[in-house]
């Protein structure tokens, strides 16, 4: 609702309320009712009214200007010297003319008296209306105006409402934002102290480097020092665990190779003729027991004890027979002269020793011949008693891991002690019980419930040490590495 300006009311007397509205023109002078009596009476004035109320005719102008409302309806508005009265007729002012007798000069004298007492009439009601209208409209202008006070009054208390609200989530939004500065100054001044801290934990870890260095340096020196006090010959010795690992990683590597290639294999002992069936039968004494239950401990068994024959048993890999027999005769000799046994091992240390290092090239040759020897052999038994053949790809790994037995027993032999590389033989006809010392069953049983069981297969050979690292004391034996079995099944 658009809103409707209030207009300051004025206490208007009753002769203000009367007094003609602007724009009507030049208005006569009031008459009063005195006036209006006095001139009733007066014979001469009625003449004289007539008169001008023929000129006023004639000049076109009115005594009393209409009302506003007579202005705006679509109704023609009264001649100035007319008058309506209250039942809508229309009385003339008009005096009558100048040849009328005297009857008609005083009818139109008491027409003309009538008349302004009708128009103060008309005017009288028409300020009443006005009055009412005036009366409504303020009525209408207060309730607008009540309106308006209880709108702005809701308006302002919501929006101190609001304000309240803002002003509480401000007051804590600033407590949270003064908590987290508070927490983040501590929690800065707590990250300078652990800074601190670990700069002090820095500069104490490289002093314990520095020292844990400086004691390493003094260990070495130290073991060094042991080394050459307790070496008569200068000869660096291995530990027993070199040779442990050595060969736990050869076995699982031919473990692994006899897995790869033949997976998918069967045994087939009928197309083999009857040398391969003799070699297999002294290879592998039990090989009919185990042929159709453990293929995988047959073939590795086949190929083991080739390595030990070929390999390990050799005086020193790389010599010829000639060349071999040769040394070994020349230790038998010497060992006639000697009163102990750790000379001997000390020079046959060295000798062995020189030739690893010193004639390796020139051993290369018989090398490659027993590498090539030892593939054709294994290739020769296991493509007889199996349904597969040989490979690029497979007499290549197995041509690997015969360099690392190769160089495995070399480093066996030029130890002071003696080492030895040994696979329990299974005979026909006897029985081979099982050794908890020596033996390691590849079952999956108890040790406990294996000591009176009785072995079929051996799956590769264990190492047994003599003598301490001078070559002396012989008596004592050492199991570097358990040989690994298969038992029988109860």
């Amino acid at each position: 609702m658009p809103m409707q300006i209030p207009m300051p009311r004025k206490n208007m007397s009753t002769s203000e309320k009367r007094r003609l509205p602007p724009g009507s023109g030049n208005s006569p002078p009031r008459v009063s009712r005195g006036s209006k009596a006095a001139s009733s009476s007066s014979a001469t004035s009625g003449a004289s009214a007539n008169s001008n109320a023929n000129t006023n005719a004639r000049n076109g102008s009115s005594v009393i200007a209409p009302p506003p409302r007579a202005a705006l309806s679509g109704a023609s508005s009264p001649a100035p010297d007319e008058y309506r009265s209250r039942d809508g007729t229309t009385a003339s002012t008009q005096a009558p003319a100048p040849n009328l007798g005297k009857d008609a000069g005083g009818t139109a004298s008491a027409a003309a008296a009538a008349a302004p007492t009708q128009v103060m009439k008309d005017k009288d009601a028409r300020i009443a209306e006005l009055e009412i209208e005036l009366s409504i409209m303020e009525s209408e202008f207060q309730r607008e105006l009540d309106k308006l006070s209880t709108a702005e009054s809701e308006t302002a208390s919501y929006w101190q409402t609001k304000y309240g609200s803002l002003k509480q989530q401000y007051q804590r939004a600033d407590a949270d934002l003064q908590l987290v500065q508070s927490e983040l100054e501590s929690r800065s001044a707590e990250r300078d102290e652990l800074r601190a801290e670990c700069e002090t934990m820095k500069r104490d870890l490289r002093g314990r480097d520095n020292e844990i260095r400086a004691l390493r340096s003094q260990v070495r020196g130290l073991k060094e020092w042991v080394s050459t006090s307790t070496r008569s010959d200068g000869l660096a010795q291995t530990s027993d665990e070199v040779f442990g690992d050595g060969m736990t990683r050869l076995g699982n590597g031919l473990q692994n190779w006899v897995l790869v290639n033949f997976r998918r294999a069967k045994i087939d002992l009928s197309n083999a003729d009857e040398a391969t069936m003799t070699e297999l039968g002294r290879l592998v004494p039990a090989y009919q027991d185990i042929a159709s239950t453990s293929k995988v401990h047959l073939l590795q068994s086949v190929v083991s004890r080739i390595l030990v024959e070929l390999v390990f048993d050799a005086y020193f890999v790389g010599l010829t027979s000639e060349q071999a027999q040769q040394l070994a005769q020349v230790e038998a000799l010497l060992g006639s002269f000697a009163t102990s046994p750790e000379p001997i091992s000390q020079w046959r240390s060295m000798t062995l020793t020189i030739l690893k290092k010193e004639a390796d090239q020139r051993m290369q040759t018989e090398t490659s011949s027993l590498t090539e020897a030892v593939v054709t052999k294994v290739n020769s038994i296991l493509d007889a008693i199996t349904d597969t053949t040989s490979t690029d790809a497979r007499d290549q790994a197995l041509a690997g891991l015969v360099a690392v037995s190769i160089e495995l027993s070399r480093l066996l032999v030029v130890q002071k002690a003696l080492f030895r590389v040994t696979m329990p033989e299974i005979l026909p006809h006897q029985k081979t019980m099982f050794d908890a010392t020596t033996m390691e069953d590849m079952g999956g049983e108890d040790e406990d419930s294996l000591a009176e069981r009785e072995i079929c297969c051996v799956t590769f050979p264990g190492i047994i040490k003599r003598g301490d690292e001078s070559g002396g004391h012989l008596q004592y034996r050492n199991v570097i590495s358990k040989a690994r079995v298969l038992c029988s099944p109860e």
